[in-house]
């Protein structure tokens, strides 16, 4: 079924321009309204949500609301903020993103957006944990938007379904709406949202099969024995199965191949080059043909068509990439996972190349947000009837992927995995006061709608036998013990009152497991220096981290903290931080033994400044001075080295200016008239280049301006010296007048390029004040008084300088006519 609805009929006319065709497709026509749709993704999903904006901001007369658009991933929210950045700020629209990588300290934290930002579920979870700080702007939250919600399914789906209980709970008059490209248990998520102004009825739903998708996508998954333990192994058996899968489906159309890895992309390749050749050669029948037009490419690979595409090129690379697949040049890409987020590059053909990512330190499963975004890229509605996915992964998935695809998975909540951090939150803001508000608290989760359903699921390892009641129950009773076990909870005297200690505080705040904060509080009074970095170490975060590096590392002369052996996951961070703090470059082929250091220490340096904060605060509460001075010092360590010392390296090559005056002269005249003095003045300027900056580009010095004044700013001279001053001292002379005994000449230098390193010399001549002539201190008379205001009046000087002109021109016809 195709409804088509007349933009204009739906939104005003000042927002009809933000969309770029004339009528709205049928997802968009019947979802206008609704609270949760689940539809394909390619359906135009997107739009939904900038109609619903548009419906707040038209509703809204107090020009106040606000909303909160969420997704899973910081690429596909830096995606939404620039397209909506360019759309909206033309009609004084302001949006803002709030990610991981963005400012988030305070109210400054939202920026000047006037009406939506946009952020992925931790960092709303964060902010949100202190709610009294932004009161008045959450108060004003009227439209929640969260962008694949089958996240619910995953380990981060407890952040979101958090996040939209205190919402629910806190928030006023707040409109839901909930998109996914796929939730077959799309009723519990709508009984679980509820409709606003009735707490019984669920939300209104939508649900699109395939035949709404605007560009038809065939699946196809593919199995193949693990004979090899190794994932990497495995990986590459996967490179030697894809040619033939490509033969089969691609029809000389652009494809997309996604690998685990940056290092596998390029493996991929060279083996998709090897048999491409060799078919050629054999004259068998090619997947695509080799470009008519050569790209302009070092690699061997570009001339069969070929392009790699990762985080890890140059910016201009991934560019060139993109441009030339575009137009054809490359018919193929292999890329990472990022590709599918963030960069809009459709192909006809997608492959997925393995259903395991490694990323943290070790392998793990794609998310069915990935595994989804990456089908999305197959099909370009502007150029096909059709698109194909073809999977690759381990013969015992087939059937979990094939049902992942089809749509009959059913979403289960995570929420009970992180129940204890996200009751100390809701304790901590007031929400939670007994063991009672806890069960009312969790009775507005998703979690509390699937255990009912499906309570094998959440029992664990508990005895099944175990009712679902039984089960809340516990689960709520085990987990206010275990944060009053670590201190983080406590009761009131006197009653059964649950209130947040100073630990639970912290642990809330700096967004940190119980378990370590929990090990934090119980540190000795005097602790060693090495005792943060061991805490740190053991924050449960990086539990694969392969030992094979770390072992030769330990034995670096640069480790400060010895460690007898590596063995355990506290080990190897123990050692990383350190090889960290210490500027030991990971990427040497000294390293270079599988392990990949140099990947572990990114999601490290991330999180360490935040939990050498929450050891201070920790000391803090401690009054232990040690843990406090040693956590300092490594929040403030939070940049890798040798971050400091290309700092002070590029200070160093600021250019530093002298002034000297190396002659002077003096006239006076009895006080008739004014001092008249000479100086000479020599210029220098010093710039180093450093040793750690000698390869690199040199500072652009550019010109220097020296300006001279009096005392009371009177113009004296100005002049501008070239770039050659750093090579050669420069000696100029200047004139000066000085009416006043206080008077006295200064003289600045400054760089034209740079703010901040000019040099002021300053100098008064030795005169005796008789030498001055005297000034006049009579009051002024009616007549200076007028003659004063007709040299400030503009029309008194332009009737004199037409007079002038008309006797000039007088002048010239009489000397014409002689």
């Amino acid at each position: 079924m195709r409804v088509h609805v007349n933009v204009n009929r739906r939104a005003a006319d000042v927002f009809a321009g933000l969309f770029k065709f004339p009528v709205f497709n049928a997802v968009q026509s019947k979802s206008f309204g609704t609270r949760r749709t689940t539809a394909p993704t390619g359906s135009g999903k997107t739009v939904l949500f900038e109609l619903a904006m548009i419906r707040m901001i038209m509703n809204d007369s107090s020009k106040t609301a606000k909303c909160v658009y969420m997704a899973p991933t910081k690429a596909l929210c830096s995606e939404r903020f620039r397209d909506w950045s360019q759309k909206f700020e033309p009609l004084g629209i302001k949006c803002c993103e709030l990610t991981g990588d963005t400012v988030t300290i305070g109210k400054g934290a939202w920026g000047e957006a006037h009406s939506s930002r946009v952020m992925y579920p931790e960092k709303w979870d964060s902010l949100t944990r202190t709610w009294a700080e932004h009161e008045d702007i959450l108060a004003r939250m009227k439209l929640f938007l969260v962008d694949e919600v089958h996240i619910l399914n995953e380990s981060r789906g407890s952040t979101l379904e958090v996040c939209l209980a205190r919402m629910k709970l806190r928030g006023t008059a707040v409109r839901f709406i909930l998109v996914s490209a796929t939730a077959p248990n799309i009723g519990d998520i709508a009984a679980w949202i509820g409709r606003t102004g009735s707490l019984d009825a669920a939300a209104e739903t939508f649900t699109f099969g395939e035949e709404f998708r605007p560009c038809q996508l065939k699946r196809f998954v593919y199995g193949y024995p693990r004979k090899q333990a190794n994932e990497f192994q495995f990986q590459k058996s996967l490179d030697y199965k894809l040619y033939a899968h490509l033969q089969e489906h691609a029809v000389n159309k652009p494809i997309l191949v996604f690998c685990p890895t940056r290092k596998g992309t390029l493996q991929t390749a060279e083996q998709l080059l090897k048999d491409y050749k060799e078919a050629k050669k054999g004259r068998s029948a090619l997947p695509w043909h080799t470009p008519q037009k050569r790209a302009a490419s070092r690699y061997v690979l570009a001339e069969a068509g070929i392009g790699i595409h990762h985080a890890g090129l140059q910016y201009g690379d991934r560019l060139l990439t993109e441009e030339l697949f575009s137009k054809r040049v490359l018919r193929v890409i292999v890329a990472t996972s990022t590709l599918a987020v963030g960069v809009n590059l459709p192909a006809h053909t997608v492959v997925i190349k393995g259903t395991q990512l490694y990323q943290n330190n070790g392998w793990s499963d794609y998310s069915e947000a990935d595994i989804f975004q990456m089908m999305g890229r197959a099909g370009r509605p502007q150029f096909d009837k059709d698109g194909i996915a073809i999977i690759l992964t381990d013969q015992a998935d087939i059937k979990k992927y094939e049902n992942l695809i089809g749509g009959q998975v059913n979403l289960e909540s995570n929420l009970h995995h992180n129940l204890p951090e996200h009751i100390n939150s809701e304790v901590g803001l007031g929400t939670i006061t007994d063991a009672q508000t806890a069960r009312s608290w969790l009775q507005n989760s998703f979690f509390y709608q699937r255990i009912q359903k499906n309570p094998a699921h959440y029992r664990l390892d508990k005895a099944s036998s175990q009712s679902w009641t039984a089960r809340v129950e516990e689960l709520v009773t085990q987990s206010i013990q275990d944060l009053q076990d670590a201190s983080l909870v406590a009761k009131e005297e006197d009653s059964d009152k649950l209130v947040s200690t100073e630990f639970g505080d912290i642990m809330s705040k700096y967004y940190i497991r119980l378990s370590t904060v929990s090990f934090s509080s119980r540190f000795a009074m005097h602790a060693a220096a090495d005792r943060p970095l061991s805490l740190r170490s053991c924050a449960k975060r990086k539990s694969r981290l392969r030992l094979l590096v770390y072992n030769k590392l330990r034995e670096h002369h640069d480790i400060r903290f010895k460690s007898s052996k590596v063995e355990k996951t506290n080990d190897k961070l123990f050692v990383l931080i350190q090889a960290i703090l210490g500027g030991i470059s990971l990427s040497d082929k000294e390293f270079d033994l599988g392990g990949q250091a140099h990947l572990d220490a990114i999601p490290v340096l991330r999180h360490c400044p935040r939990f050498a904060r929450a050891l201070a605060d920790i000391g803090v509460i401690k009054q232990s001075g040690s843990l406090t001075k040693y956590s300092m010092e490594l929040w403030l360590l939070n940049r890798r080295p040798p971050f400091g010392l290309e700092v002070l390296s590029a200070a160093k090559e600021l250019p530093e200016f002298s002034l000297e005056i190396l002659d002077s002269s003096i006239k006076t005249f009895g006080g008739k008239r004014d001092v008249e003095c000479t100086i000479t003045v020599q210029c220098t300027c010093t710039v180093e280049q450093s040793k750690q900056r000698r390869r690199k580009q040199k500072t652009a010095l550019g010109p220097a301006s020296v300006i001279t004044v009096t005392s009371d700013d009177g113009f004296v001279d100005f002049r501008r010296i070239g770039r050659a001053l750093a090579q050669e001292p420069k000696t100029f002379t200047i004139d000066a007048k000085l009416a006043r005994p206080s008077q006295y000449i200064e003289i600045s230098i400054s760089a034209d390029n740079f703010a901040g390193v000019a040099h002021v010399l300053t100098w008064k001549p030795t005169v005796d004040a008789r030498e001055f002539p005297i000034p006049d201190t009579r009051p002024k008379t009616e007549e200076d008084l007028d003659v004063e205001m007709c040299m400030k009046d503009p029309d008194f000087w332009d009737s004199f300088n037409e007079a002038g002109e008309g006797m000039q021109t007088g002048m010239t016809d009489v000397c014409c006519t002689s």
